[in-house]
């Protein structure tokens, strides 16, 4: 049940996008987003080609799940191993990517230190008037059409938020060149 976005207004197809398997499914891909940017850049003919999920992103998201849908942190598989090479992994996960407990571990301690911050905490709070999580909108921008789905959109500081997770804090400045975030900024402007 494709509905293309002919026959949609506008804020029926943000209402569509809402949900997580239609905007990272079939009816999602009709719009380019920051994720096909790389591609785009590197190797334009495996566009919408899917791509091989990675620990970095797994961590990304769990940790993004965390602090902006903490009823969804069930549906990640966790093992209890020191890596992803051990016999107990391998077993356990059926070939699945999964986090690792220390992972885990990791994250709810950044969760945490991110929340008792009170700058953090009151830019993101739920409970902040004026906050939306996950909100997606379209833009026609050179002729395409592309989505975003912004993490946070804070109303009162007329900010959006995007979490973001590192290693090392000090290669942030080129991690940033290198998953394009000032083209996912540029495409949240429009």
């Amino acid at each position: 049940e494709t509905i293309t976005r002919n026959v949609m207004n506008k804020q029926e197809i943000i209402d569509k996008l809402r949900i997580d398997e239609h905007y990272y499914g079939e009816f999602g891909q009709q719009y380019l987003s920051n994720s096909n940017i790389k591609t785009l850049l590197k190797n334009p003919l495996d566009l919408h080609k899917p791509t091989k999920n990675n620990p970095n992103f797994l961590v990304g998201g769990y940790f993004h799940t965390a602090i902006l849908e903490p009823d969804k942190i069930k549906s990640f598989k966790i093992i209890e191993s020191s890596s992803r090479n051990t016999k107990v992994y391998k077993e356990m996960s059926g070939g699945e990517l999964c986090l690792l407990q220390h992972e885990v571990d990791m994250i709810e301690a950044l969760v945490s230190k991110m929340m008792n911050n009170n700058v953090c905490r009151d830019l993101i709070s739920p409970t902040t008037a004026g906050v939306d999580y996950e909100e997606p909108a379209i833009a026609e921008i050179n002729g395409q059409m592309w989505k975003g789905k912004a993490d946070i959109l804070n109303h009162e500081e007329n900010l959006i938020i995007d979490l973001k997770t590192t290693s090392d804090l000090d290669k942030f400045r080129w991690n940033a060149k290198k998953y394009n975030y000032d083209s996912q900024a540029y495409i949240y402007r429009e």
